[in-house]
Protein backbone atom coordinates (compact mmCIF):
# COMPACT_ATOMS: atom_id res chain seq x y z
CA UNK A 1 0.00 0.00 0.00
CA UNK A 2 1.10 3.54 -0.60
CA UNK A 3 0.04 6.78 1.04
CA UNK A 4 -2.30 8.99 -0.89
CA UNK A 5 -0.79 12.41 -1.54
CA UNK A 6 -3.92 14.56 -1.42
CA UNK A 7 -5.46 16.34 1.52
CA UNK A 8 -9.01 16.86 0.25
CA UNK A 9 -11.33 14.94 -2.02
CA UNK A 10 -14.89 15.51 -3.18
CA UNK A 11 -16.89 12.30 -2.93
CA UNK A 12 -19.59 11.80 -5.56
CA UNK A 13 -22.00 8.89 -5.84
CA UNK A 14 -22.96 7.28 -9.13
CA UNK A 15 -25.30 4.37 -8.46
CA UNK A 16 -23.55 2.23 -5.87
CA UNK A 17 -20.07 3.55 -6.74
CA UNK A 18 -18.33 6.33 -4.84
CA UNK A 19 -15.99 8.49 -6.90
CA UNK A 20 -13.34 10.83 -5.54
CA UNK A 21 -12.41 14.01 -7.39
CA UNK A 22 -9.70 16.45 -6.37
CA UNK A 23 -11.07 19.93 -5.58
CA UNK A 24 -8.89 21.59 -8.24
CA UNK A 25 -10.58 19.47 -10.97
CA UNK A 26 -14.20 19.76 -9.80
CA UNK A 27 -15.51 23.17 -10.79
CA UNK A 28 -19.15 22.74 -9.78
CA UNK A 29 -22.16 20.48 -9.73
CA UNK A 30 -24.83 21.37 -12.27
CA UNK A 31 -28.50 20.60 -12.52
CA UNK A 32 -29.11 19.38 -16.06
CA UNK A 33 -32.18 21.27 -17.22
CA UNK A 34 -31.63 21.66 -20.94
CA UNK A 35 -29.38 19.15 -22.60
CA UNK A 36 -29.00 19.47 -26.35
CA UNK A 37 -28.86 16.00 -27.88
CA UNK A 38 -26.42 15.31 -30.70
CA UNK A 39 -27.88 13.22 -33.52
CA UNK A 40 -25.97 9.96 -34.02
CA UNK A 41 -23.73 10.69 -31.02
CA UNK A 42 -22.12 7.54 -29.71
CA UNK A 43 -22.70 6.47 -26.14
CA UNK A 44 -21.65 7.61 -23.56
CA UNK A 45 -22.08 11.17 -24.92
CA UNK A 46 -25.49 12.36 -23.75
CA UNK A 47 -25.37 15.79 -25.35
CA UNK A 48 -24.22 19.36 -24.87
CA UNK A 49 -25.10 22.10 -22.45
CA UNK A 50 -24.22 25.76 -22.32
CA UNK A 51 -22.52 26.99 -19.17
CA UNK A 52 -21.89 30.74 -19.14
CA UNK A 53 -21.52 30.79 -22.93
CA UNK A 54 -19.22 27.77 -23.00
CA UNK A 55 -20.34 24.53 -24.65
CA UNK A 56 -19.77 21.52 -22.39
CA UNK A 57 -20.03 17.84 -23.38
CA UNK A 58 -22.04 15.75 -20.90
CA UNK A 59 -21.26 12.06 -20.55
CA UNK A 60 -23.00 9.13 -18.88
CA UNK A 61 -20.19 7.68 -16.80
CA UNK A 62 -22.39 4.74 -15.78
CA UNK A 63 -21.97 3.41 -19.36
CA UNK A 64 -18.19 3.74 -19.12
CA UNK A 65 -18.10 1.97 -15.75
CA UNK A 66 -20.67 -0.63 -16.87
CA UNK A 67 -23.18 0.33 -14.19
CA UNK A 68 -26.97 0.39 -14.50
CA UNK A 69 -28.16 3.76 -15.84
CA UNK A 70 -29.30 6.13 -13.13
CA UNK A 71 -31.22 8.78 -15.08
CA UNK A 72 -29.83 11.53 -12.87
CA UNK A 73 -30.30 15.22 -13.57
CA UNK A 74 -27.05 16.21 -11.82
CA UNK A 75 -23.65 16.51 -13.45
CA UNK A 76 -20.14 17.08 -12.12
CA UNK A 77 -18.34 19.74 -14.16
CA UNK A 78 -14.59 19.12 -14.39
CA UNK A 79 -11.81 21.27 -15.80
CA UNK A 80 -9.27 18.94 -17.41
CA UNK A 81 -6.26 20.16 -19.36
CA UNK A 82 -8.05 23.40 -20.18
CA UNK A 83 -11.23 21.62 -21.31
CA UNK A 84 -14.57 21.46 -19.52
CA UNK A 85 -16.39 18.13 -19.43
CA UNK A 86 -19.29 16.95 -17.32
CA UNK A 87 -20.61 13.55 -16.29
CA UNK A 88 -23.82 12.56 -14.58
CA UNK A 89 -23.85 11.76 -10.87
CA UNK A 90 -26.56 10.89 -8.37
CA UNK A 91 -25.33 13.00 -5.47
CA UNK A 92 -22.46 14.79 -3.81
CA UNK A 93 -21.65 12.84 -0.67
CA UNK A 94 -19.37 15.55 0.68
CA UNK A 95 -15.87 16.90 0.99
CA UNK A 96 -13.42 14.66 2.82
CA UNK A 97 -10.48 16.48 4.37
CA UNK A 98 -7.26 15.52 6.18
CA UNK A 99 -6.60 12.53 3.97
CA UNK A 100 -2.82 12.91 4.18
CA UNK A 101 -2.60 10.04 6.64
CA UNK A 102 -5.11 7.72 4.97
CA UNK A 103 -3.71 4.61 3.31
CA UNK A 104 -4.74 4.06 -0.28
CA UNK A 105 -4.17 1.28 -2.77
CA UNK A 106 -3.01 2.18 -6.28
CA UNK A 107 -5.80 1.37 -8.72
CA UNK A 108 -5.50 -1.24 -11.44
CA UNK A 109 -8.25 0.51 -13.41
CA UNK A 110 -6.98 3.04 -15.97
CA UNK A 111 -9.54 5.74 -15.11
CA UNK A 112 -8.62 5.80 -11.42
CA UNK A 113 -5.39 6.70 -9.64
CA UNK A 114 -6.19 5.00 -6.32
CA UNK A 115 -8.84 3.47 -4.14
CA UNK A 116 -9.22 4.48 -0.52
CA UNK A 117 -11.47 3.26 2.21
CA UNK A 118 -13.41 5.84 4.20
CA UNK A 119 -16.08 4.92 6.73
CA UNK A 120 -16.42 1.43 5.25
CA UNK A 121 -16.83 2.70 1.67
CA UNK A 122 -14.38 2.22 -1.17
CA UNK A 123 -13.83 5.54 -2.93
CA UNK A 124 -12.32 5.30 -6.39
CA UNK A 125 -10.15 8.36 -7.02
CA UNK A 126 -10.83 9.57 -10.55
CA UNK A 127 -7.90 10.51 -12.77
CA UNK A 128 -9.40 13.37 -14.83
CA UNK A 129 -6.71 13.25 -17.56
CA UNK A 130 -7.24 9.52 -18.07
CA UNK A 131 -11.01 10.05 -18.17
CA UNK A 132 -10.67 12.76 -20.83
CA UNK A 133 -8.34 10.57 -22.91
CA UNK A 134 -10.68 7.58 -22.59
CA UNK A 135 -13.79 9.54 -23.56
CA UNK A 136 -12.00 11.21 -26.48
CA UNK A 137 -10.78 7.84 -27.77
CA UNK A 138 -14.20 6.27 -27.35
CA UNK A 139 -15.95 9.08 -29.24
CA UNK A 140 -13.29 9.12 -31.98
CA UNK A 141 -13.48 5.35 -32.44
CA UNK A 142 -17.21 5.46 -33.10
CA UNK A 143 -17.30 8.64 -35.20
CA UNK A 144 -18.63 8.07 -38.72
CA UNK A 145 -16.05 8.02 -41.49
CA UNK A 146 -15.95 11.14 -43.63
CA UNK A 147 -17.90 10.87 -46.84
CA UNK A 148 -16.06 11.07 -50.12
CA UNK A 149 -16.35 14.20 -52.17
CA UNK A 150 -19.07 14.26 -54.81
CA UNK A 151 -17.59 14.16 -58.24
CA UNK A 152 -19.39 16.11 -60.90
CA UNK A 153 -19.08 15.92 -64.63
CA UNK A 154 -19.32 19.19 -66.51
CA UNK A 155 -22.05 19.53 -69.09
CA UNK A 156 -20.81 19.49 -72.66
Amino acid sequence: MSKISIDKIWVLRLGSVFLGVEPKALKEVLEITQLTPIPLAPPPLLGLLSKQGQIVSVFDLSQVLQLPPTGSDLAALLEVEGQSIAFTIDEVSGLRTNLGGVWATPSQEPLFSAVLEDAGKNIRILNPSSLLAHLTARISATAPAPTSAIRTTPFT
